[in-house]
């Protein structure tokens, strides 16, 4: 019985190996990008926060056993998987009648085709801190916060490249080119940054009527990325195939791996109740190329890879995918604000990001997030909010999390759009997080 649609993009982080960080982490997935001084992990997003998320009396703070999370996001057809691993189903007979071979090409043509090739995909997001990130270490040497972190994951998307179906009376059967896409990225970072406040004659005279301090900081990340795309035409698997096992036999054949840095910089002024920040990500915009498809493709490894890399050919010569791809981390700059309780234990944040831009299997982000926290040093604490993508998918996500005994944090997400999978309504996107770091 071959996998479904659904387990087998569920399979994919598994097939794949590995484990960037396309879900903000940890309690980053209700607060968001919002610099905060409670979780370390404000430092992946600003650099300057590094002197915000350790005491002044600190030498150090770490990550304990990191943190691990997914996503999983689909788009906005009723059961899209449903529909189709029932034409998987039906592309494997060959005894199908003329009434019946009419009338499933009419549904499909006429119907399920727009609907399916227009809105249809199935995303997945796994992605871990490593255990001790970040590591934060105050430097009287440097005069600053030095913070080092280890991140990595799997994002991977499907949608379906849709095509005529047509029924053959000669073989009984059903013929078309409908093919799945899939897109995903391996990809692990490693962050080195430096948060240093600003202490000279002109600051002191701004602290004297403003009360605050300027921080600033910068970061370099060194990317790897394996990039990966591939054509499977419904109509080439064999009858017995696992889905999962096809994917697999090509993923690794249609990767591409490199290595880049990405610089980003970042500033935050903070006082006693509130603070401001702003943040340039990937200043240098550095470029990352895919795995070519629908080449050599009498040479692929086997049968079921060689009439893929066909298919593929097919659809890049009616232009509907590239042949060869960069991924370009196009520059994005960010702002934040937040208002605090003297000890920061009660806090309003919100983050807006001013550009939109493409993660790396092509989907559009700008993201806008809220949230209220409370935090406690030694038992409990919880927090709520509030994340919208201006652009693309456009999907408004409630979050929540809470912090047990100082260490542990467990943070969950989903949208208030729905679908329906196998006929029960369920959220369009829904995400998971489980981390343990120091407390502040």
């Amino acid at each position: 019985m071959r996998k479904s649609l659904l387990v087998a993009a569920a399979l994919l982080p598994v097939l794949s190996q590995a484990a960037p960080v396309v879900t903000q982490p940890g309690p980053l997935m209700t607060l968001g990008p919002a610099s905060t001084p409670q979780t370390g992990l404000s430092v992946l997003y600003n650099p300057a926060s590094a002197e915000t998320v350790i005491q002044e009396d600190d030498d150090y703070r770490w990550g304990y056993l990191g943190s691990t999370g997914f996503s999983v996001e689909m788009g906005d057809v009723n059961n899209f998987a449903d529909d189709v691993n029932d034409l998987i189903d039906q592309l494997d007979r060959d005894d199908i009648g003329l009434n019946e071979g009419i009338e499933l090409q009419d549904d499909w043509n006429n119907n399920l085709r727009q609907k399916i090739g227009a809105d249809g995909y199935i995303k997945f997001d796994v992605q871990f801190v490593a255990p001790l990130a970040p590591l934060l270490v105050r430097s009287d040497f440097l005069g600053g916060v030095l913070s080092m972190d280890l991140v990595g994951g799997i994002t991977g998307k499907g949608i379906i490249l849709d095509e005529t179906l047509e029924y053959s009376a000669a073989t009984s059967s059903l013929e078309t080119n409908t093919s799945l896409y899939l897109k995903s990225v391996q990809y692990t970072t490693l962050g080195l940054g430096y948060s240093h406040e600003m202490d000279n004659a002109l600051m002191d005279i701004v602290n004297d009527h403003l009360e605050g301090r300027l921080l600033l900081g910068a970061r370099a990340n060194l990317y790897n990325l394996k990039l990966s795309k591939q054509v499977i035409g419904l109509q080439n698997i064999d009858d017995g195939d696992e889905l999962a096992d096809v994917i697999a036999d090509d993923l690794t054949e249609n990767q591409a791996s490199s290595s880049q840095t990405g610089i980003d910089l970042g500033l935050i002024w903070e006082a006693d109740h509130y603070h401001v920040g702003a943040t340039l990500r990937n200043i240098n915009e550095p470029e990352f190329d895919f795995g070519v498809v629908g080449v050599d493709c009498n040479n692929k490894s086997t049968n079921t890879s060689i009439s893929n890399c066909f298919t593929a050919q097919y659809f890049v010569n009616e232009g509907r995918i590239a042949q060869n791809e960069t991924h370009k981390m196009t520059s994005q700059a960010s702002v934040d604000a937040a208002i605090n309780s003297a000890n920061k234990r009660w806090r309003l944040a919100a983050s807006y990001d001013l550009q939109a831009m493409r993660d790396p299997v092509g989907d559009e982000y700008q993201w806008m997030t809220a949230s209220a926290a409370y935090v406690s040093s030694s038992l409990f604490g919880m927090r709520v909010g509030l994340s919208e993508n201006q652009v693309g998918s456009k999907l408004t996500m409630m979050n929540a999390g809470m912090t047990l005994f100082g260490v542990m944090n467990l943070d969950l997400r989903y949208s208030l759009d729905t679908t329906e999978v196998d006929g029960t309504e369920v959220p369009r996107t829904f995400g998971l997080n489980l981390g343990f770091e120091s407390s502040f």
